[in-house]
C-alpha cells in the first residue's frame, strides 16, 4: 500500500491530500523509535487511557518492548508516526491501527478476567481493572468477531497539536480501511472525539467514568466509535 503524504507519491489528488497541505508525511514507526513512542504515550495518556494515572516503575520499558513486538513479530499491526520531512528525527504523533480481516483470533483470550498481577502495580488497581472489562468487552464482542481496523492508540506531542498530524494518522487509517472494505472502530476519549467524527466515525454508545471512586478527581467519558467504508 501506498504511504498517503505528498513525499511518498499518493494516489490521492495533491489538493485533496491533507498530507500536502500540512508539508507533513506518514512514516512507519522503526525499531529506533519505540522509546520516544514511550516516552510520549506517557507524557499524553499517562500509564492508562481512562484517569491518566502516573506510569509505574518499568511501564516506559514495558511500553517500549511492546512497541518492539509490534513491529517484529506482529503483522496485524501497524505503527505509524508523522514527522516534519525537514526533521525526520522527531515524531510529531503516532499511532497504532490494528487490522482485523477475518475478525480478531484473541477473542477467547480478551474475554478472560484481568490477570491479578496487573491489578497490583500500583494503587490504582481498581480503575486498571474497570478499564479492561470496558476495553475488552468492546474489543472481544460482537465488533472484534466482525472483520475490522481498530484505532488502538493515537498520541500527539503537546507542542505539535493543531497542526493537523494526528489526524494524517486517523486519515492514513480509514484509507486503508475503504482499500480493504472494513469497518473501522475506536474507542475515543472526550479530548480525541471530535477528531474522529470529522474524519467519517459515528457514535455507538458512551460510558462515564467518576474517576473519584478511584483516587482521582473529575469524571472521564469513553464513547465507542465505529466508520463505514464509503465504498
Amino acid at each position: 500500500m501506498q504511504i498517503s503524504t505528498c513525499l511518498a507519491g499518493s494516489v490521492v489528488p495533491f489538493l485533496q491530500n491533507p498530507a500536502c497541505r500540512t508539508g507533513l508525511a506518514v512514516r512507519p514507526v522503526e525499531l529506533a523509535d519505540v522509546t520516544e513512542c514511550a516516552r510520549m504515550r506517557v507524557a499524553a495518556l499517562g500509564s492508562l487511557v481512562i484517569g491518566r494515572p502516573p506510569p509505574y516503575a518499568g511501564y516506559v520499558e514495558e511500553q517500549a518492548a511492546s512497541f518492539k513486538s509490534a513491529i517484529e513479530n506482529q503483522p496485524h499491526v501497524r505503527l505509524m508516526k508523522v514527522v516534519d520531512p525537514e526533521k525526520e528525527d522527531e515524531i510529531l504523533s503516532f499511532a497504532k491501527w490494528e487490522v482485523y480481516e477475518h475478525g480478531r483470533p484473541d477473542l477467547d483470550k480478551l474475554r478472560q478476567p484481568m490477570n491479578a498481577h496487573d491489578k497490583e502495580v500500583d494503587e490504582f488497581g481498581a480503575l486498571r481493572e474497570a478499564a479492561h472489562e470496558y476495553f475488552s468487552s468492546r474489543n472481544g464482542g460482537k465488533m472484534g468477531e466482525n472483520p475490522h481496523l481498530l484505532l488502538a492508540l493515537l498520541v500527539t506531542a503537546d507542542e505539535h497539536r493543531r497542526r493537523g498530524a494526528g489526524s494524517l494518522l486517523v486519515q492514513w487509517g480509514t484509507d486503508l480501511s475503504e482499500s480493504l472494505g472494513l469497518q473501522c472502530y475506536v474507542q475515543a476519549s472526550e479530548q480525541g472525539r471530535r477528531l474522529y467524527q470529522h474524519h467519517g466515525f459515528r457514535d455507538v454508545g458512551s460510558v462515564q467514568f467518576d474517576l473519584s471512586q478511584y483516587g482521582l478527581e473529575g469524571v472521564e467519558v469513553m464513547t465507542e466509535m465505529i466508520r463505514i467504508p464509503q465504498k
